[in-house]
Parts: C-alpha cells; structure tokens; sequence
C-alpha cells in the first residue's frame, strides 16, 4: 500500500482507529464480565455469614454461602477452658451422622476442624493456626456432605432453634 496518497493515509488512520476501538471494547468487556462472574458468586441463597479474607497489603470482606439447618436434641458438643496451641481436646461430641467440630476465633475465622464419626465421641481437633491464651473461641458442629473434606461452603452448620449456632465456647489460657 503506496501511504503517498491521501486516500491510503485516510484509510490506515481509519483501520487503526478501528483497531483501538476494538481492543478498548473486548477489555471492557472483559471487566464485566469478570465483576459479574465475581457478583454472582457472592450471592447467598440459605444465609450469609461474613468472613475476613487477608491478604498481605489489606483486609476485604466477602460474603460466604452457609447452608444451615436446625439442631437436635441429638447434637452436642463440650469443650473445657485448656491451654493454648495447636489443638483444641473435644471433651465430647454427639452427632446423628458424620460430622465436623470445627473451632472459630472472635474474627469469626474457622482454625480448623475435625471429623467425628455418628454417635458420641471425643478427640481433638488439629488447627492451621493455633490459639492464643486469653481470646475465647467457639467450638461448632459440622454435618458433612459425604465427602469427608471439610469445606465451609458445602458441610452444613447446625444452628438452635433460636437462630444461633449450635456449639460451645472456651477459652485458651
């Protein structure tokens, strides 16, 4: 292509003005479609529980899906004031069904949980990140879905008839 004739210079202009247009509208795009996907994925449909997600430069909030369901007179979980570290002893737990005691700290972060078979049981619970004399933690009931992996998002929590969760409190001196 001769650029020596106007026409020519009018029309490169053209293409080129067209091809910015075009990589400004496919990244456009590209960010709405990501902050939809990101929207969509906070919903809740059952109940929503605020979590701190932390990162190195900040704190954010997220929401974070949590399927409920009502505790019985057959769910219970005991844990005594104990030492602080990276465990937490279970005096007991009783559970209709396969479940999960996973122990929460007053950010409301899950340190860790621990799986128990149906019926009554004790044990401890290993934790990521230990506990720290002086803070009170909640020790709460999981049932599993069937995959023995706890995950906040798929395991069901066990609330009382009141609306709060079903389990205990301690304190790690």
């Amino acid at each position: 292509m001769d650029l020596n004739t106007t026409g020519n210079r009018v029309l490169s202009v053209v293409i080129v003005i067209v091809l910015i247009i075009g990589a400004w509208f496919l990244g456009r795009m590209s960010v709405t479609s990501m902050s939809a996907s990101i929207t969509s994925s906070s919903t809740t449909t059952m109940g929503t529980a605020t979590s701190a997600v932390h990162s190195n430069s900040a704190t954010t909030q997220t929401n974070v899906t949590v399927t409920t369901a009502p505790a019985t007179s057959q769910e219970s979980v005991s844990v005594a004031d104990q030492a602080a570290g990276m465990q937490v002893r279970v005096k007991s737990v009783s559970l209709p069904q396969m479940g999960w005691v996973a122990i929460r700290d007053s950010s409301g972060r899950v340190l860790g949980a621990g799986l128990f078979a149906a019926g009554t049981n004790s044990g401890a619970v290993p934790l990521l990140r230990g506990t720290t004399a002086g803070e009170r933690y909640q020790a709460l009931l999981y049932i599993d879905d069937g995959d023995k992996q706890f995950d906040l998002h798929k395991d069901t929590l066990l609330m009382n008839a009141d609306g709060s969760v079903a389990g205990a409190t301690f304190t790690a001196n």
